[in-house]
């Protein structure tokens, strides 16, 4: 039931939560830490027991009641009355064997932190508190599991209510300074700094923000500090008769340094013993005595650092680029063995572009975090090189560019002067030469006939893939068969298909000669939308057709139905994060495309779908007419035939544009076909529970273990939390110091300035969304997410503004926009958690402003 700090064993974190658990390691170390004792979960869960509140508290969680509602209905369930007489006179017992009678009374919670969140600060903490008020504290305690933040917390992450809750009973100290050490520096991510934040008495007046702490950044090596802020502290927190008081600093010490340098000295070699042991970045509070005495009154692991620890660790400085959201448009971390299959694609794919004599291997990718990162250095060591590279992907990822710059601005001297030089491949001049055969084969097929063209040379290399699939036996052969498919897919996409798109590229050269005769006359955004034949349109086509067809039947779509099996048949190789293939497709599980068709049929919602998609065509063909008229009467037929020309072909390939990635879709799930095959075998041995748990494991365990289930359920678990972080840097060096964007906002403006995507104004009700299976997007919501692709499209038929975290022009999000007509915002750093669902905005795709209206 209560167990002390020195009384925790190795196995005890459920019984006592990370915070007691925490704390007994410390104190069992020798660091000084006040001594306590944890009531542990045990007891609450006797509580919940013994009083029937179990089911009564999982009813109320079902109920449609608000989640206030829900929280203060809970919460009036527990009671210092209801404690049992035997509790209540152990915890006496055991609070008269502290000295000092004054204790703090702390939640500890049994569940782990996940990346970039803590429940830290959810739950509650009392101070000072006496024997007489312990109980009530305890109770205090338990209730916080319920309130409102922490039930929102768990419901956002997914995390189930099934759990216990423990309390820490610890030795209160009457602190004339207090602070929080973060043994990392979290602001930047760099490992070998430190962040202390100090102020006067307890530390309740940092935690709970009523005082502005004075900041010292610390080199750990060195002890020296690297940069001093002294706030200006108005105010202290200390005893009062029962609890904690306020009262104002005097004068002359409010903008007198907290901490002098033995302080500092005493925390950088306290730290440094707290870190080793736990082997992991720590968020500490500390309290010092007035006899300087320091103390540990708490320590967890710190959730918003990214991990660096895949990365190189030569003594260089080292950047990587995070491939998943600037090359590749996508948010979730790889599956272990969706990774392995890109791990190998990526250096194939530049050793193929660059014929190089000395191979790059696997080592050239890191996977941190379940995202992909690519070692980036040898481009940073010439300046013009790194520019010219942030300039080259801004169209996947308009901040790219400004964050590179950032980047080389604050260490382009370092990178320039360690040794690490960039080297013209040469070979690269040889593909270039193929890749122009390539084009003007491309170019000998009539515009009119490229579609068919490029369709035609995928879908030979994809049957010829399928049958390479079913003539394989042996394992070595099917992982092999890995790491060719996804090469081959690149070389179709790239380096055939792509060749048939090239005038895409017409628009601004369209643009700048319209404006040339006609200054600004002319707008082209009719031309950028509802391109002929983009699957894209198609798919989102199709699924207002099939809306309309069930909906004026009156019946139910079902996966079975003829009509939607049909639409499977052609989509059902797509997923909503369909570049890593080992997450299931349409075609397995078609929820999502069941949901996205009722929803369709809202309010007949697919009659204005469809009608929008086909007048936007029709003005795309209006906007050619009335240009080709115009030029013909001011310029003559020749020029006016010629810009018809023009704008039709780029109508075309910009139609034809998201096919190639349609067919490396198709090339990948045949891929995913090949190993569900080796998890039907691995699941018939006994080696596996299910046969998609084969995507759980990497291409060594597959090859070399026998006893595959505990690794799966390790790397399943990994996998989901790797699921929660929401904040992805769009560059890592491996000091640990993070590139999220050029720029940081406060979250108390009003306007933010991000970048334009696509030209529009609206003003409406912000809905932000994660996972399109999930999405709650009503009609003429504003979208706001991290970033999209192809599998998002259906939902930009119901929203009329975008806000994106990443993207740009040529990225999904970008493209699909302009299509559609939609205003689009992408760079605003942590778009999703500034903005709130329901948030009144105007969203200026011209300006690439968000304004809050409300």
């Amino acid at each position: 039931m209560l167990k002390w700090f020195n009384s925790i064993e190795k196995g005890d974190f459920n019984l006592v939560g990370g915070k007691g658990y925490n704390l007994s390691k410390m104190y069992n170390l020798g660091i000084k830490v006040p001594n306590g004792f944890v009531i542990t979960s045990e007891t609450y869960e006797n509580y919940v027991h013994s009083n029937g509140l179990q089911n009564r508290i999982k009813d109320i969680l079902n109920s449609s009641q608000s989640t206030l509602e829900k929280s203060e209905a809970i919460k009036r369930f527990f009671s210092e009355n209801l404690i049992s007489d035997e509790v209540k006179k152990q915890i006496q017992i055991e609070m008269n064997k502290i000295s000092s009678g004054r204790v703090a009374v702390r939640s500890s919670s049994t569940v782990e932190d996940l990346p970039g969140m803590s429940f830290a600060g959810q739950y509650n903490t009392y101070l000072n508190v006496t024997s007489k008020d312990v109980i009530e504290k305890v109770t205090l305690c338990w209730q916080s599991l319920w309130n409102e933040r922490a039930i929102e917390y768990r419901m956002k992450n997914n995390i189930s209510s099934d759990f216990t809750h423990a309390v820490v009973i610890q030795e209160m100290i009457n602190a004339k300074l207090s602070g929080i050490i973060f043994s990392s520096n979290p602001l930047n991510g760099i490992r070998s700094e430190l962040l202390i934040n100090s102020s006067y008495g307890l530390g309740e007046a940092i935690v709970s923000g009523n005082v502005n702490p004075d900041q010292y950044t610390v080199d750990k090596i060195s002890s020296k500090v690297i940069k001093k802020e002294i706030a200006s502290k108005e105010i202290f927190c200390q005893y009062a008769e029962n609890g904690i008081q306020f009262i104002p600093v005097q004068n002359n010490k409010k903008k007198v340094s907290s901490l002098e340098k033995h302080h500092i000295q005493m925390i950088v070699k306290e730290t440094e013993k707290i870190q080793n042991y736990f082997r992991t970045p720590q968020d500490i509070e500390f309290a010092i005595n007035d006899h300087d005495e320091f103390f540990i009154v708490q320590s967890r692991d710190i959730t918003s650092l990214f991990p660096i620890e895949q990365f190189e660790d030569d003594g260089k400085l080292r950047a990587y680029l995070c491939v998943n959201t600037v090359m590749l448009g996508m948010k979730e971390p790889f599956t272990p063995l969706g990774f392995d299959m890109f791990s190998y694609t990526l250096p194939a794919i530049i050793n193929i572009m660059t014929s190089r004599k000395k191979p790059i291997d696997q080592g050239f990718v890191k996977y941190a975090d379940g995202r992909i990162f690519a070692d980036i250095t040898y481009l940073l060591s010439k300046k013009w090189i790194g520019n010219q590279f942030g300039k080259a992907f801004s169209g996947n990822d308009l901040p790219f560019e400004e964050t590179m710059n950032r980047l080389i601005k604050q260490h382009g001297k370092q990178f320039a002067n360690q040794d690490i030089n960039f080297k013209i491949p040469w070979g690269i001049f040889k593909y270039g030469l193929t890749s122009i055969k390539n084009l003007r084969e491309a170019k000998k097929v009539p515009v009119t006939e490229r579609y068919d063209h490029m369709k035609a040379v995928g879908e030979a290399v994809i049957q010829e893939h399928k049958l390479k699939a079913m003539k394989l036996n042996k394992l070595e052969d099917k992982l092999e068969f890995l790491k060719v498919i996804m090469v081959n897919a690149f070389i179709l996409s790239v380096s055939k298909q792509g060749w048939y798109c090239t005038d895409y590229m017409n628009l601004p050269k369209i643009e700048k000669q319209l404006k040339k005769m006609y200054g600004n006359r002319f707008d082209v955004t009719p031309l950028t939308k509802s391109f002929p034949g983009c699957i894209s349109v198609e798919l989102g086509m199709s699924l207002n057709k099939l809306a309309k067809y069930f909906d004026e039947l009156q019946i139910e779509p079902t996966d079975h139905h003829p009509k939607v099996k049909e639409l499977l048949n052609k989509f059902g190789h797509r997923s909503t994060v369909e570049l890593d293939f080992g997450v299931k497709r349409w075609g397995e599980d078609p929820e999502y495309i069941i949901n996205l068709i009722k929803s369709y049929m809202v309010d007949q919602m697919y009659e204005r779908n469809i009608a929008e998609i086909d007048e936007n065509a029709k003005k795309a063909e209006l906007f050619i007419e009335e240009i080709y008229q115009t030029i013909k009467e001011d310029k003559g037929e020749r020029k006016a035939n010629k810009m018809r020309t023009m704008m039709m072909n780029y109508r075309i390939a910009a139609g034809m544009r998201e096919y190639p990635k349609f067919d490396i879709i198709r090339m990948m799930t045949i891929a995913r076909v090949v190993m569900l095959d080796v998890g039907e075998e691995f699941q018939k041995d006994g080696r596996l529970k299910e046969a998609q748990d084969i995507f759980y494991l990497r291409v060594n365990d597959i090859k070399y273990k026998q006893n595959l289930k505990p690794i799966v359920v390790k790397n399943k678990e990994i996998y989901h939390k790797q699921l929660t972080r929401t904040a992805i840097p769009r560059i890592v060096l491996n000091t640990g110091e993070t590139y999220y964007s050029a720029q940081k906002f406060d979250p108390n403006r009003k306007v933010f300035q991000g970048m334009p995507l696509s030209a529009g104004v609206y003003e409406g009700k912000v809905r932000v969304v994660f996972d399109p299976k999930d999405s709650k997007l009503l009609e003429g919501e504003i979208l706001v997410t991290e970033s999209t692709n192809p599998a998002w499209t259906p939902l930009f038929i119901t929203a009329k503004g975008l806000i994106m975290e990443y993207g740009g022009p040529v990225s999904h999000g970008g493209i699909v926009a302009r299509e559609y007509g939609i205003p689009a915002v992408v760079g605003i750093p942590s778009a999703t958690n500034l903005l709130k669902d329901g948030q009144f905005v105007r969203v200026n795709g011209e300006t690439g402003t968000v304004e809050l209206l409300e």
